[in-house]
């Protein structure tokens, strides 16, 4: 069921559609419990919508091949992951998808605000790592992308690069990537309805943010990990009735 977990959690339901490139999308899970020190990562060069669980690689700390299918890995995407995995042993899975709205909100550096009860998933569990130093090709990198997401937050805004999300299980770290793209979605929204020069602009109309009170309140209602895998369970069962289940091949 591990697999079947990973290979669903992203397609198709990240932004209810999934029209990136391949290459920029990284899903990873530690194969804990049954081998702690070794994960499992989707395949170089494979879209998402067309990836099965005999697709899938298992990989050591190194990211040598252990077992899984014989293909590539994404360098870049081992290398942020597995140093989350060591720094955080809470994280069992992360997702790293360059989505449209995400990658166009990091381009500010910024997190999001508490406009509703969806962004108030994200309320004291939400980092931004504000610098952008390539395609990640050193284990130094990945140490500077853990230490922007902290010791407790599990979602994090890369700037000018995309999203990263973490959970103890596929299913939170899925859901809070698809809360998360859609979150930014709204933001990018909230900010164009009221741009120096838009008839909102010019209205003086202002952003009404939920308070610390209440978005506490909610993000404890809302951004548990039990709440987060019932956000993804109808997603996942979903799909799974749309593809006919051919990614458990």
């Amino acid at each position: 069921m591990l697999c079947y977990n990973i290979i669903r959690s992203i397609p198709d339901s990240a932004l209810d559609c999934l029209l990136m490139p391949a290459v920029n999308c990284e899903l990873r899970t530690r194969v804990d419990p049954v081998e702690p020190k070794t994960f499992w990562i989707n395949p170089y060069g494979v879209h998402f919508g067309l990836l099965k669980v005999s697709d899938m690689v298992r990989v050591d700390e190194q990211g040598k091949r252990v077992g899984g299918a014989d293909q590539p890995i994404n360098t870049a995407g081992f290398i942020i992951h597995s140093v989350l995995h060591q720094r955080r042993p809470d994280i069992h899975a992360a997702c790293h998808v360059h989505s449209p709205c995400g990658r166009a909100w990091s381009t500010f550096g910024r997190g999001i605000d508490m406009l509703n009860q969806d962004s108030c998933m994200f309320y004291n569990d939400l980092s931004v790592y504000p610098a952008f130093g390539g395609v990640v090709f050193s284990n130094e990198e990945g140490h500077h992308i853990a230490d922007a997401l902290g010791p407790t937050n599990r979602n994090l805004i890369m700037q000018n690069h995309g999203l990263l999300t973490a959970g103890g299980t596929v299913a939170e770290a899925a859901a809070f990537f698809i809360a998360l793209e859609r979150a930014c979605q709204t933001q990018l929204l909230v900010e164009s309805a009221i741009a120096p020069g838009t008839r909102g602009g010019n209205a003086g109309i202002k952003k009404t943010l939920v308070d610390d009170v209440a978005a506490a309140y909610t993000k404890r209602g809302t951004g548990s990990p039990e709440a987060m895998y019932m956000q993804f369970k109808p997603e996942y069962e979903m799909i799974l009735k749309e593809s006919g289940g051919d990614f458990l091949e």
